[in-house]
């Protein structure tokens, strides 16, 4: 139970998704904290701000505000968001089943770490899932909108290629945007919410690829997927992808082996004076 199988072209993604109000709730009850009813009262009261905090604190791990490994104090975290400790308490937990969060022992929570062991391990499980959502796109899109809407954010990469300073944060979250766009083309809503979750997973990683000056390349690479799916070509969309992936899979691996800070440019960046001098 919790268990979603994907099976495409002899590959097996087996992923554990204990998650959701229900899970936290078995948790809670098994632990005697609250029955219920109880339960179910609290979850009307505090499931938008659960929400809220939620996509708050995994905003600032995503983006390196809380450093990997850095503690998460419910306390400190009321403050700092100006809610109370519940919602935040009820956001770790569902933090703690999406992979974002680690539990110790003695019950701390801590920001999830980094290793090249975890990162090739997301790795592997987002090329099959990504390969698997061209592979459907290619025969399942009907309307050259959803193909406009994609190309409409492949040009935006371009143009954000051509700013100086890259703004590495929005080139981000553009990418982030035409790979749901790809899992959307798919027409499998189960399978988009999952590639989706598993890029996030990756994000951090993806971060210490900034210093390679490529965004330029990676928007062609996008443009290329984008055509073959057009085309209904499954088997070249999937060799671009797998092709990009590898690329991106390298540079992290690169920047990771560095030493390569992202959070330093990531913190310039938002505060507005990012000057990167970028090489190959």
């Amino acid at each position: 139970r919790g268990m979603i199988y994907f099976n495409h072209y002899h590959t097996t993604i087996i992923i554990d998704r204990r998650t959701g109000p229900a899970a936290c709730r078995r948790r809670r009850n098994k632990e005697g904290d609250m029955d219920e009813r109880e339960e179910m009262t609290a979850e009307v009261m505090y499931g938008s701000k659960t929400k809220q905090a939620y996509e708050l604190i995994k905003q600032k791990i995503l983006m390196l505000e809380y450093a990997p490994g850095q503690p998460l104090r419910e306390l400190e975290l009321s403050e700092q968001l100006s809610m109370s400790r519940t919602p935040i308490r009820a956001a770790i937990e569902r933090l703690v089943a999406d992979c974002f969060v680690d539990e110790t022992a003695g019950k701390r929570t801590v920001v999830s770490g980094v290793s090249v062991d975890n990162f090739v391990e997301l790795y592997e499980i987002r090329e099959a899932m990504e390969m698997l959502c061209v592979s459907l796109a290619a025969y399942a899109w009907q309307d050259h909108s959803q193909i406009d809407a994609a190309r409409d954010l492949v040009d935006r990469q371009f143009e954000l290629a051509t700013q100086t300073p890259v703004d590495s944060q929005a080139v981000q979250a553009v990418d982030r945007e035409f790979h749901r766009a790809l899992a959307h083309l798919s027409g499998n809503r189960l399978l988009e919410r999952e590639t989706v979750w598993m890029y996030d997973l990756c994000l951090r990683y993806i971060f210490y690829s900034m210093h390679m000056n490529w965004s330029a390349r990676i928007a062609q690479e996008h443009r290329d997927i984008l055509g073959a799916i057009e085309r209904r070509d499954s088997q070249l969309a999937q060799a671009h992808v797998r092709n990009h992936l590898s690329k991106v899979k390298d540079a992290v691996l690169m920047g990771l082996a560095k030493g390569f800070d992202p959070s330093v440019e990531l913190r310039n960046a938002r505060e507005g004076y990012t000057i990167r001098p970028h090489g190959e």
